[in-house]
């Protein structure tokens, strides 16, 4: 695996004082002064995004300019660092290390480790699809692994799995034979992955906060995958020394972690672990209480001068057809592109999900809802593309399957400890597991917008689509709203007679 600093944040005079040794000669310019001039500017120790960290964390017990306050900090980096680590650290003002930010490569990931990765919100990640990009055969082979003496048979059956894959393209390719080649090779690709395994390797770019990138390598130092222990230390190796006063608390609460392993024990105790087979993939198990009256009834309150007790008693006096119109014209210059009322979100719903790995990787990147996710286990399943089917592919498919499946099995009988997150490298994006999904009606509806457009992934349009539907039977008003971006204009002229 490989972190690399990509970039940060300065401070605009350092910039500009960059900008102007540059302009200052010209182009192709041998003169030595060009490049000593530009040398002793980058060697600055004022190269670091602390110093913004410092000045902010100033204003508000300072009566200077915000300007003055830079310029003070980038007079003496370690006076600025030594105001972090009070601030941050000794008032406990964390959101200080806000204004520090970070861009990190990271390659050579596996796809299981992704997960973990971007289970932190406050972040922005950008992913190498494997939906637009072809797999070559590349996978990494987890240490824990290669220790019980299985590596040998890990990397043949990955390999297996690839061939698996590379011939399920050559039929999807032949099934969107008069397609455009892009559009060939997508469509064939986003249905060949799901034979893939997580150990497949990926790269991501990440852009985070100092606050949040200690919180990462906190999480990541106590995982029990190498893998992402590694990825914590790599972090911590990039960003140690550009912010080294804002990363302090890196290492877990093993007390906290002790707590984790009792309720894991209570867990796999007192519930079954049986699968229900009729159990569906979509279940709301939560509507807001209220219905739509809080929403509506915020609605309200916004933009008038009662309480909300008088709001919500106006609101629960209306019609059907009076909520709805209520509804419609706050939201009437509404395009596909923005946002519902904050108003909207009030009141939540919750559902449990079970879904494949490719349909939870478009699940997770929404990252204003709670998401709590559970391992991917063989018992419950795996999901066919339907064009797998078509091609007659069914065989290639489940043959990749149940190699899955026995490597899996084999990992758990040698894998002593953690033997289940490990064994996950194992498994495909075919793969299922289940996850509890909390949404606000503004969030949900976001969701359908992308979820339910015709250009979304199919696995994850059809779960949307169910999500939605529930969602309308239980609050139809709340969910007028939700629909693809693509359907979003026909919606406008249905809702607002226009």
């Amino acid at each position: 695996m490989q972190v690399t600093l990509a970039g940060y944040n300065l401070d605009t005079e350092i910039i500009n004082r960059v900008g102007k040794i540059i302009d200052g000669y010209p182009y192709g310019t041998g003169d030595l002064n060009y490049l000593s001039d530009l040398v002793t500017c980058l060697a600055d120790e004022t190269l670091t995004p602390e110093t913004l960290s410092a000045a902010y964390a100033r204003i508000s017990r300072s009566n200077k300019s915000i300007g003055e306050l830079r310029s003070n900090a980038r007079a003496s980096v370690n006076r600025a660092r030594r105001t972090n680590r009070r601030i941050v650290f000794g008032l406990g003002h964390a959101s200080i290390a806000e204004h520090a930010v970070v861009n990190l490569d990271i390659s050579d990931i596996s796809r299981l480790a992704v997960e973990e990765l971007e289970a932190h919100r406050l972040a922005s990640y950008t992913e190498a699809s494997q939906r637009y990009i072809a797999m070559e055969g590349d996978f990494i082979i987890p240490r824990e692994v290669s220790d019980t003496g299985l590596k040998d048979r890990f990397q043949a059956d990955c390999d297996e799995l690839f061939n698996g894959y590379r011939e399920l393209i050559s039929s999807l390719e032949r099934l969107f034979s008069d397609a455009p080649e892009q559009e060939r090779n997508t469509k064939a690709r986003e249905d060949a992955r799901y034979v893939l395994p997580l150990a497949c390797r990926s790269q991501v770019g990440v852009t985070v906060n100092a606050r949040i990138a200690e919180r990462m390598i906190n999480n990541f130092n106590r995982s029990p995958l190498n893998e992402v222990r590694e990825l914590g230390r790599g972090m911590l190796a990039s960003v140690k020394r550009i912010i080294p006063s804002l990363i302090r608390y890196t290492q877990p609460n093993r007390s906290l972690e002790a707590s984790y392993h009792e309720i894991e024990h209570i867990s796999r105790t007192t519930i079954s672990s049986e699968t229900d087979q009729d159990e569906p993939s979509v279940r709301l198990m939560e509507a807001p209480e209220s219905g739509e009256n809080s929403a509506l009834a915020a609605i309200l309150f916004s933009t008038g001068v009662g309480s909300y007790s008088a709001c919500l008693e106006a609101v629960g006096n209306m019609s059907v057809q009076d909520r709805k119109r209520l509804l419609i014209t706050s939201h009437k210059c509404i395009s596909a592109h923005e946002p519902l009322l904050r108003e909207m979100e009030l009141g939540y719903f919750t559902y449990s999900i079970t879904l494949s790995s490719s349909a939870f990787a478009q699940l997770k990147r929404h990252r204003i809802a709670s998401l709590i996710k559970q391992d991917y286990l063989p018992e419950l399943g795996v999901t066919i593309p339907p064009n797998i089917l078509k091609v007659n592919g069914e065989d290639i498919f489940n043959n990749c399957i149940e190699i899955s499946n026995n490597l899996y099995k084999l990992l758990i009988e040698r894998l002593e400890e953690e033997r289940d997150q490990v064994a996950q490298y194992a498994l495909t994006n075919a793969h299922r597991r289940r996850v509890l999904f909390q949404a606000n009606a503004r969030e949900l509806t976001h969701f359908s917008r992308l979820r339910e457009d015709s250009s979304a992934q199919w696995d994850i349009r059809a779960i949307a689509g169910e999500m939605i539907r529930l969602a309308r039977e239980a609050c139809p008003a709340l969910m007028l709203f939700a629909a693809g971006k693509d359907t979003f204009d026909k919606l406008s002229e249905e809702l607002f007679g226009e």
